[in-house]
């Protein structure tokens, strides 16, 4: 449906909607809007939505409800006029005739829009000393810890400090690019077509006719493809380029190893992979100087995130996890003493020892 006709037949039926405040109206096709799999509507701003036909209202329910809660109104408006209210989750089936459907904002602004909004407000001359004053490189801290806040909820298994700090992630991200656009290097469209590019490009088996049969076949094509568009810019590069250097140890390591297991540098078999974990212990205790025992540290962890990942074991999240157990059986022994009225360094090894067994008997 042309925009010229879609406003042909949005423009009897504003009348007759609810939007009352709005500063403008979204203006869409249902066919079209049903056909997607995320509405590209703004929540923060009313949207029209026309019919033509029969659209499938299934597939308009469940792409709305990517955007808008199950509770959130909508109208329906039908032949004269009428106007029946119903929450997104109840927009049946098959509703009969009807022209369009009235999306009302949300009630608490939730766009990116509104948040790049907020985020250049901040930076404005009117806005905040303290974010007027940033870089990228004072903000380097900032984005690691609040990666690293997101683990800590990913860890905890907690969905509400989750949507917390994936917000807090989100800050850091469109204030680099807010710093970016006023300095002139990029915009925030610029961040979104390139990514939006590329995730299209290397996924052929979904956008293209190429045809896979796992993940790893898909992770294979991947590296593939990045190879090419490396060649392409005339950039030499190993296939270990796309692992970022300020990644944790641990991650790194094991995103090494993952690489070149896809062209095949790796064991056939897992029995050597536990021998070389042994073998690297050896050369660790037959070490002399710390030269060499920094460097058999460093093999023998490797060794270790190699049969971690044979085991389908991530190390880094492995290693999280025990040291979470760590802290809270050493928390429980500090308490322990203190209900004695004793200083924790007050207590013997062996007294240490039997309440790590009992943390570990209560569950810690």
């Amino acid at each position: 449906m042309s925009l010229y006709a879609l406003w042909l037949r949005a423009a009897p039926v504003l009348g007759a909607l609810d939007f009352a405040g709005a500063d403008g109206v979204q203006l869409f096709s249902a066919e079209a809007l049903a056909a997607l799999h995320h509405p590209p509507l703004n929540p923060d701003i009313p949207a029209l939505i026309v019919a033509e036909g029969v659209p499938d209202l299934a597939a308009l329910r469940c792409v709305l409800g990517n955007q808008y809660p199950d509770d959130h109104t909508l109208q329906v408006v039908r032949a004269g006029a009428a106007v029946e209210t119903v929450p997104l989750a109840a927009l049946p089936d098959a509703a009969g005739e009807w022209l369009a459907l009235g999306v009302p904002p949300l009630v608490r602004p939730g766009s990116f829009e509104r948040f790049q909004e907020v985020i250049a407000h901040l930076r404005a001359p009117e806005g905040c000393p303290w974010d007027r004053k940033q870089t990228h490189r004072s903000l380097r801290p900032y984005l690691l810890e609040e990666a690293y806040e997101v683990l800590d909820a990913l860890d905890a298994d907690n969905p509400d400090a989750l949507r917390e700090e994936l917000g807090d992630l989100l800050l850091q991200i469109v204030l680099h690019s807010q710093i970016a656009l006023e300095a002139g290097e990029f915009r925030m469209s610029d961040v979104l077509a390139h990514v939006i590019e590329k995730i299209i490009r290397r996924h052929p088996h979904v956008w293209g006719s190429v045809d896979v049969s796992d993940d790893q076949e898909v992770k294979v094509n991947w590296d593939r493809l990045k190879q090419a568009e490396k060649a392409e810019n005339g950039v030499p590069a190993s296939r270990l380029d796309g692992v970022a250097k300020a990644l944790p140890a641990l991650t790194q390591a094991y995103s090494y190893q993952d690489r070149a297991a896809r062209v095949k540098f790796d064991w056939d078999a897992i029995a050597p992979v536990i021998a070389k974990v042994h073998e690297e212990i050896a050369e660790l205790s037959a070490a002399q100087t710390a030269t060499e025992r920094e460097a058999e540290t460093g093999d023998l962890l490797f060794a270790v995130v190699n049969w971690a990942r044979w085991l389908g074991v991530d190390p880094e999240s492995a290693l999280r996890a025990t040291n979470a157990r760590f802290y809270r059986r050493f928390a429980f022994i500090e308490q322990q003493a203190a209900a004695q009225n004793r200083p924790v360094d007050d207590l013997s090894f062996d007294e240490m020892d039997a309440l790590w067994e009992a943390a570990k008997d209560n569950g810690l």
